[in-house]
C-alpha cells in the first residue's frame, strides 16, 4: 500500500506526513519548521490579544536590559550601517518625486517626515471624535518611538 504524500506549504517538495500529527502542512526540513513556527506566531498574534500583550511585554524587558544592542550592532557592523542610510536616501527620494514635496529647511530636510506614518491627518482633512495617535515633531525620529494615545471629541460650538 502506498502512503499517502503532501506538498511542503513552505519549500513545496513532496513529504509523507505522520499520520499522528493533524495537519501536517510542513516538511521536517529546519527551514520548513521555522516558516511554520513563524506562521503561527503571525496568527496567534494577530487573533489573540493577551499572547500580543505578552510578547510587547516581553521585547520591553529584552529592551531595557539591551538597550545599547542597535548601537553595538551598528558599530560591529558598519556595511550594514552605510547600506541602511543609501536605502533611506533613496526612499527620501522615491517619496519625494512620487508626492512632487520639497524638503524642508533644518534638521528635517534629510528626511521626508511622512515617511514611517503615511495615512497621518493633514491640514485638509477634517478631525473627527475618536482615539488617536500623536507622535511629536522634531528631531530625527523616522519612527514613531514615543507616540501617545489621545481621544479626541468634538465640541459643538454655539
Amino acid at each position: 500500500m502506498k502512503k499517502q504524500r503532501c506538498r511542503c506549504k513552505h519549500c513545496r517538495c513532496l513529504f509523507e506526513p505522520c499520520p499522528k500529527v493533524p495537519k501536517h502542512d510542513y516538511c521536517n526540513k529546519k527551514e520548513c519548521q521555522r516558516a511554520q513556527k513563524r506562521e503561527w506566531q503571525r496568527k496567534r498574534m494577530a487573533e489573540h490579544e493577551g499572547y500580543r500583550k505578552d510578547q510587547e511585554d516581553a521585547q520591553k524587558i529584552w529592551l531595557e536590559k539591551n538597550s545599547d544592542y542597535w548601537k553595538k550592532y551598528r558599530e560591529k557592523n558598519p556595511q550594514y550601517t552605510e547600506r541602511n542610510t543609501q536605502k533611506q536616501r533613496e526612499r527620501n527620494r522615491s517619496s519625494r518625486a512620487q508626492t512632487g514635496r520639497q524638503p524642508t529647511s533644518g534638521p528635517v530636510a534629510k528626511m521626508d517626515a511622512s515617511i514611517a506614518k503615511m495615512d497621518a491627518i493633514g491640514p485638509e482633512t477634517p478631525a473627527f471624535s475618536g482615539r488617536y495617535r500623536l507622535i511629536p515633531l522634531g528631531g530625527q525620529m523616522i519612527a514613531k518611538m514615543d507616540a501617545l494615545i489621545v481621544e479626541i471629541s468634538a465640541i459643538s460650538g454655539g
